[in-house]
């Protein structure tokens, strides 16, 4: 069994993000190993490895790799290795922690949909822009809208903020309902993700939120390359 410690979360676009992840870290015992898995630009990568290096020297920094086959979840794409790290750990975890059939809703920068069969068969998935980077979109490209704090709402809207805001949110609301209703057989909706509790407000089905998913498949792949 995996079993996860204590969390601790940091916004890696917050601009001392470096110098708060350090000390974070020396605020922990030495690791044996440390196991990274990340999807933004490479200079971050390469700076938090060095990180690691620098802290603690004789660990070993291991990375995860999306492949054909792991942990009894075997992936649809044809070249697997181009299936996104988080989609892959958010499925092996959700082999690992829940039973039956599942949908894997990451609601994130993008919100992805990932359908596993009960025996660890990766269905395919979906991509589309989470709600901020949908939001970013309609701001970008109109000189006069600014992005807000407004909450999401499912309600029609009398004024353009909103109307952005709610209209973003039933797009995502919509795209999980079409998926679901997509399926044959008893699918269960497994939602994760930074803004999955946003979006678990106004969803009409059962649901399961599990925010720390992608960490749980991270733990999966460091466990196992320790008893290798």
């Amino acid at each position: 069994n995996t079993v996860l410690g204590g969390i601790t979360s940091l916004d890696y676009r917050q601009p001392d993000f470096l110098q708060v992840l350090a000390q974070t870290w020396r605020e922990l015992s030495l690791p044996t190993q440390i196991t990274i898995a990340s999807v933004a630009d490479k200079a971050l990568l390469t700076a938090v490895t060095a990180l690691c290096n620098d802290l603690w020297p004789s660990a070993a920094v291991f990375m995860p790799q999306s492949s054909a086959c792991a942990f009894g979840v075997t992936s649809a794409y044809a070249s697997p290795e181009k299936l996104g790290i988080d989609r892959w750990l958010a499925l092996l975890a959700a082999h690992r922690h829940y039973a039956g059939s599942k949908c894997v809703v990451d609601c994130g920068t993008a919100i992805t949909l990932d359908a596993l069969a009960a025996d660890g068969k990766h269905l395919g998935g979906l991509i589309c822009p989470g709600l901020v980077m949908m939001k970013k979109s309609l701001a970008a490209d109109t000189a006069s809208l600014s992005l807000n704090t407004l909450k999401y709402r499912t309600d029609l809207a009398n004024e353009t903020n909103a109307a952005i805001a709610n209209g973003v949110y039933l797009a995502a609301l919509g795209l999980i309902d079409r998926v679901m209703q997509s399926f044959t057989g008893d699918y269960c909706l497994l939602l994760t993700g930074g803004d999955a509790d946003i979006v678990a407000e106004a969803i009409s089905m059962p649901f399961i939120l599990d925010k720390e998913l992608v960490l749980k498949g991270l733990a999966i792949y460091g466990a196992g390359a320790l008893a290798l």
